[in-house]
């Protein structure tokens, strides 16, 4: 931007193809960490290796005859350190694991599939999705659905490559050993993609980019379709986690594992908004929402399942269906710009709205669904032709300091049926609405916290207006560069950690943690800094954190970027669901070596990463 605060087009197309580099890196997450004196956490020694796989355990001794096991897998991208080909800049690796009463928190090559480069690339390398040692093909963003254990959102991330003047942009799958079904797309020539989100039940993607081609900023809207693992056109459909049963239904909920996609649209920011580096979303939908229903065995299920086929079961999705409440009704996507101070939120309603109403509305309108392709004249349909469905900006915000980082709340909203209290000494509720949140990092340490209000729909449609959309408090102290926000998937002592807590990266002081959130109805949010960690090892882009799944391991991920490295730590007891195993039974039991926390060990990468994610394999 010049002096003016105007965006230069020729500045502004230079940078948008240097993404994967170090000079594309600083524009977007600052300079790398510098700080001395900082701490250096006790790393946990090895115990052992398993027997016949490889893997090194930290925790335990094997024993084969008690084995709940539990895997959770990652996946990365980032900048080569040599080779500018996208082989040397995904990879994947095992995060975690539980096995025969051992507990392995040192990332490591998968002993399932032992090496770094994930297969699917293989496939899109040998189909021409991607090609060896093109620039265009380098990764840029990647995102998986970041909600409790083993939800849907996304089995797998979502890798955006940045394209050039002569080669589109491209959007791919990286799995998990269980979850990794194929599927790309192709974004229009001249959009760059700078960020990645997904909706709650991951019936779409939002992809933050840059149209060079005319200087603006849009986000880019991906129908997604899933079906059971190594599920091809024309076979049967089997049941996988229970998902839907007769065929993949893109943009609608389904469990995760993605087969189809199609760019059915771009959403334009305002003008003043031409450069957004980041984007995340919320429906008001809990991802538990769709998987605890009950067949009539009494045996946990999810509505997808047993409305199979959707066409014969429409009714009961409808109003006063008794699936009515298992689905999204609308959403909000919060976009940020790091160069214009600005943040715009979209209400995502008229797209779900559209969505829901061709699968349920009638029997007519299924029955178009029915034809899935990439066709404009298939389902989904373009939202060109289609503008009652297209997203719209109903807020924009002008921020103090440039802003670095975005998130949002997953369930909190208007409708959720929890949203009542007691009046005292009366046996009645009343309303006690809790409205989604965002929180915006911005330099200089600070979350700006935003309302939803009622564009976060929930399991009913409402009626928004864009005065719903407010700051609503700030939390000051975060540290000197927060470069990434994240979900809070588990937290000793805290109930709903994923709404109520948020995981930051304090890149610039080689520190991450955790800030818990207080709302009062919808007209104030606090928070205050609950704890922190540090180690001198690290250059902290991004902390995540792995899935609590059966055993409680309280793992972080930091994708270490001058480091060349992902870079493990535990912050909480291992906590083993057996307690007739005499391995880890309760609190206190596997504690960290210290109460900072500690080392859990390092994976050494051909590339410095700029992102990484994890879940459990299903």
């Amino acid at each position: 931007m010049d002096s003016a605060g105007t965006v230069v087009p020729s500045a502004y197309a230079a940078m948008a193809y240097k993404f994967n580099s170090d000079a594309g890196v600083t524009y977007k997450y600052g300079a790398p960490a510098s700080k001395s004196g900082v701490a250096t956490l006790p790393e946990r020694a090895d115990v052992g290796v398993m027997s016949g796989i490889g893997s090194v355990y930290q925790l335990g001794h094997e024993d084969p005859t008690n084995n709940m096991f539990v895997s959770i897998h990652a996946a990365t991208i980032g900048v080569p350190a040599s080779n500018q080909s996208v082989t040397a800049a995904v990879g994947w690796l095992q995060n975690s694991a539980t096995d025969r009463r051992t507990f392995q928190q040192r990332p490591q090559l998968l002993w399932q599939q032992p090496r770094l480069l994930p297969t699917s690339i293989d496939d899109y390398l040998a189909q021409g999705v991607l090609a060896t040692n093109d620039p265009a093909d380098l990764p840029v963003a990647e995102h998986r659905g970041e909600n409790a254990a083993d939800s849907p959102a996304t089995r797998l991330s979502l890798v955006a490559t940045q394209g050039s003047p002569t080669k589109p942009a491209k959007m791919f799958t990286v799995g998990t050993l269980t979850a990794q079904n194929r599927a790309s797309t192709s974004f229009k020539l001249g959009f760059v993609p700078t960020a990645v989100a997904v909706t709650g039940g991951g019936e779409f993607a939002l992809v933050s980019g840059w149209d060079v081609t005319n200087t603006k900023g849009q986000v880019a809207i991906v129908s997604l379709g899933a079906a059971p693992q190594d599920w091809k056109p024309g076979q049967a459909r089997y049941d996988w986690w229970h998902g839907w049963m007769d065929m993949m239904h893109p943009g609608f909920v389904d469990q995760g594992n993605y087969v189809f996609m199609k760019v059915i649209g771009y959403v334009d920011l305002p003008s003043d908004m031409k450069a957004p580096t980041g984007i995340a979303a919320t429906t008001g939908i809990h991802p538990y929402t769709t998987l605890l229903k009950y067949d009539a065995s009494g045996n946990i299920s999810s509505f997808q399942y047993l409305d199979s086929p959707m066409a014969n079961n429409r009714a009961k999705m409808l109003p006063g269906g008794e699936d009515y409440e298992r689905y999204a009704k609308g959403g909000v996507a919060v976009v940020v710009s790091k160069s214009e101070k600005r943040a715009a939120f979209i209400d995502l309603g008229p797209l779900f709205k559209y969505t829901n109403d061709m699968y349920l509305g009638s029997a007519a309108s299924n029955l178009e669904t029915q034809n899935v392709g990439l066709a404009a004249s298939q389902w989904p349909y373009l939202l060109t032709d289609k503008p009652q469905a297209m997203p719209v900006v109903v807020k924009t915000a002008t921020l103090a300091n440039r802003p670095t980082a975005v998130w949002t709340t997953a369930n909190r909203s208007y409708w959720s049926k929890d949203d009542q209290a007691r009046i005292s000494a009366y046996p009645y509720w009343v309303a006690d609405p809790h409205y989604s949140r965002a929180a915006i990092a911005t330099e200089g340490g600070e979350l700006q916290l935003f309302s939803l209000g009622r564009y976060a729909a929930g399991i009913k449609p409402t009626t928004p207006a864009p005065t719903d959309i407010q700051q609503v408090g700030t939390v000051t102290g975060l540290g000197g560069n927060i470069t990434h926000l994240a979900a809070a998937k588990d937290y000793q002592g805290v109930a709903d950690p994923i709404n109520d807590m948020i995981l930051f990266t304090d890149r610039a002081n080689r520190r991450w943690g955790w800030v818990k959130l207080t709302n009062t109805g919808d007209t104030q949010s606090t928070g205050s800094i609950v704890r922190t960690m540090e180690d001198s090892r690290v250059d902290p882009i991004m902390v995540t954190m792995a899935d609590n799944y059966s055993t409680q391991g309280d793992v972080l991920s930091v994708a270490d970027y001058a480091g060349a490295s992902i870079a493990n730590y535990r912050f909480g007891d291992v906590i083993y669901p057996d307690p007739s195993s005499n391995f880890c039974t309760q609190a206190g039991a596997c504690p960290t070596l210290t109460a900072q926390g500690e080392f859990a060990g390092k994976f050494a990468l051909p590339f410095k990463p700029t992102s990484v994610h994890s879940s459990n394999v299903p």
